[in-house]
């Protein structure tokens, strides 16, 4: 055993000295827009932003930077913490850039680095999904309290549905395009909302493998490369820590009580509403598609509350208000609790909630039936219920 890890760390110190010396790179460009702003050259390091260089605009807008690296990196081009674009340069590159400097996501020209090509594709594309949902769910806020929602209310979850199997599938074709490249790491993050990202290890754990092993064979000696190596280890064991979980909160299994505060401080526990069948469901007034989904919840408690169905709300909230708003504007007329910790409920992590919405529908027992139903499905299963 000692002598397999003496020779995997001789091999790692050979493939570390054969990295290349480091090589100047340079990004040149023009910031129309700008006359007065400060323009930054950071590099993008797992645990800090080092900046490399910056900038002061004039009214022409021209700029350049010099630095240098022996690896590809991530680096970003920003104004401000909210105003940038991520770039990965490698050693050697001469970068043309063209942007505007009030936004600078909006249609920068690049030239000289094509794996910045690939990154500013790949946010276009979650753009313009992100913007979709957004108006979906502007439209669907319009509607609260008009008889209408309920005509378009199952057509625009729908709708909202394929944008994100789309963009899902698009992402999926994006990495296996460019295993070998950085911007197959950064395809790995993203998020089509706060939270929810559009690759869950759980069902797409083969893609982080297959960017993880293509970009450990490239490049070993990457930071980036080597964090996610290190993440990918944790998620397998998180997702081995799932399955014990579900153990625990499996279908079959009693739901574990929960005790928390109601809004006017009531203290309700899980227990008490046992003798119905009850809808465990985990949401925010921040969360919009839990927003769409309530509508859903409230047909249903209409229908079958009289019949042995309840609902308890448990919300990751941490405004008090926001969640009492969000209760009153959409009608939410059964149960609710929150201790407003937000990610840190502890009835959240309990139940291993990832993602809201979630929910668990227990029976007349307290015991788990069903998991994650939503919209017709939960419908569905109710009607088998009770009717």
């Amino acid at each position: 055993m000692i002598k397999k890890l003496f020779l995997s760390l001789f091999i790692a110190l050979v493939v570390v000295s054969c990295e290349h010396e480091a090589e100047f790179f340079t990004i040149s460009g023009t910031a129309k827009n700008a006359n007065g702003v400060k323009l930054y050259l950071a590099e993008l390091q797992t645990s800090n932003i080092n900046i490399v260089d910056s900038v002061i605009l004039n009214d022409e807008g021209s700029f350049s930077f010099k630095g240098k690296t022996n690896i590809p990196k991530f680096y970003a081009l920003r104004t401000s913490p909210d105003n940038y674009i991520t770039l990965i340069i490698n050693p050697l590159e001469q970068i043309i850039i063209y942007v505007d400097g009030s936004d600078l996501t909006n249609n920068p020209y690049l030239e000289g680095s094509p794996e910045s090509k690939k990154i500013l594709d790949l946010r276009k594309n979650l753009d313009r999904s992100v913007d979709k949902l957004d108006s979906l769910g502007i439209y669907y806020q319009s509607l609260i309290g008009k008889a209408e929602i309920y005509k378009v209310r199952d057509s625009l979850r729908k709708v909202s549905e394929q944008i994100i199997l789309d963009h899902t599938e698009y992402t999926k074709s994006f990495i296996k395009n460019n295993s070998n490249s950085l911007a197959g790491l950064m395809a790995l993050y993203q998020q089509i909302a706060p939270r929810r990202y559009v690759l869950n290890p759980n069902e797409h754990m083969e893609y982080f493998e297959l960017v993880d092993s293509s970009l450990m064979n490239l490049h070993p000696a990457s930071e980036a490369v080597r964090a996610l190596h290190s993440q990918i280890s944790e998620m397998k064991r998180q997702i081995n820590s799932e399955s014990a979980t579900d153990n625990v909160i499996g279908i079959g299994k009693f739901a574990p009580e929960i005790i928390l505060p109601s809004p006017n401080g009531d203290t309700i526990a899980l227990s008490s509403l046992k003798g119905k069948y009850v809808l465990l469901d985990f949401w925010a007034s921040w969360c919009r598609p839990c927003r769409v989904e309530n509508p859903v919840l409230v047909k249903n408690y209409k229908k079958y509350n009289e019949k042995g169905f309840e609902i308890i709300q448990v919300s990751l909230d941490k405004k008090k208000e926001a969640w009492l708003n969000a209760i009153e504007k959409d009608q939410l007329s059964w149960t609710h609790v929150s201790d407003l910790q937000y990610w840190n409920s502890a009835p959240a992590k309990q139940y291993g909630v990832q993602g809201i919405p979630a929910n668990f529908l227990l029976d007349r027992s307290g015991r788990i039936i069903a998991k994650n139903l939503r919209g017709d499905a939960l419908e569905a299963k109710l009607s088998e219920i009770f009717d």
